[in-house]
C-alpha cells in the first residue's frame, strides 16, 4: 500500500514572503511622504554633519525603492517559471524516481542553521524550512513528513541546475 505524503503545489506562504522586498522598496519609495517634509535630513562626513536637500533625498530613497521593485519582479518571475516548469514536469512523469529505505537521516541542528538531509539508494537530498525554492523543504521540526532513517518511500525528483536534487513527490510504501 501506498501512502502520499506530499505532492508538489504551489506555497502560498513562501510566495508571501517574496512580498517583504516591495513593501520596503514602497516604504523608501514614498519615504519623503511618510516621514514628512519637517524632518531633515543629514548625512555623516566624518567629524561633520552635512544636509541632504529633500530633492537628493528623494532621488536617492526613490532610487531604493524601484531598486527593491526590480529585485522582486526578477525574483518573484523566476519562482513562477521554476514552478511552472517542475509542475509541468511532474504532471508528464518527466521526473527521476527512487524509492528505497531512508538512510544517513541528518535532521536540522538544533542551531537552526544548515540543511535536513538524508540518502536513498545513494541518491542524496537537502532541504531546510528557510529555502524559499520549490519543491520540498519541511523540516520534520515543523511537521515534515521525513523524519528518520528506515521510512521506505519513493520520491519523484528532479535536479536543478546547481545540481541539488528537489524533491516534487513522497510516498510512503508499507
Amino acid at each position: 500500500m501506498e501512502v502520499v505524503l506530499y505532492e508538489f503545489s504551489f506555497d502560498y506562504a513562501k510566495a508571501i514572503g517574496f512580498f517583504i522586498v516591495p513593501l520596503i522598496g514602497a516604504a523608501f519609495f514614498f519615504a519623503d511622504k511618510l516621514i514628512g517634509r519637517r524632518v531633515e535630513s543629514y548625512i555623516d562626513i566624518g567629524s561633520r554633519t552635512k544636509e541632504i536637500s529633500p530633492k537628493v533625498f528623494k532621488i536617492i530613497t526613490r532610487s531604493i525603492g524601484a531598486f527593491c521593485l526590480v529585485v522582486f519582479l526578477l525574483f518573484f518571475t523566476v519562482h513562477i517559471a521554476e514552478y511552472n516548469e517542475y509542475k509541468s514536469m511532474l504532471e508528464s512523469d518527466n521526473v527521476s524516481v527512487v524509492e528505497g529505505y531512508v538512510e544517513n537521516y541528518n535532521p536540522l541542528p538544533a542551531d537552526g542553521k544548515g540543511t535536513e538531509n538524508f540518502e536513498i539508494n545513494g541518491v542524496y537530498f537537502a532541504y531546510s524550512n528557510a529555502d524559499g525554492r520549490n519543491g520540498y523543504t519541511a523540516i520534520a521540526k515543523y511537521g515534515g513528513v521525513i523524519t528518520m532513517n528506515g521510512q521506505h518511500l519513493r520520491i519523484k525528483y528532479v535536479t536543478n541546475e546547481e545540481g541539488e536534487n528537489i524533491i516534487l513527490y513522497i510516498s510512503e510504501i508499507g
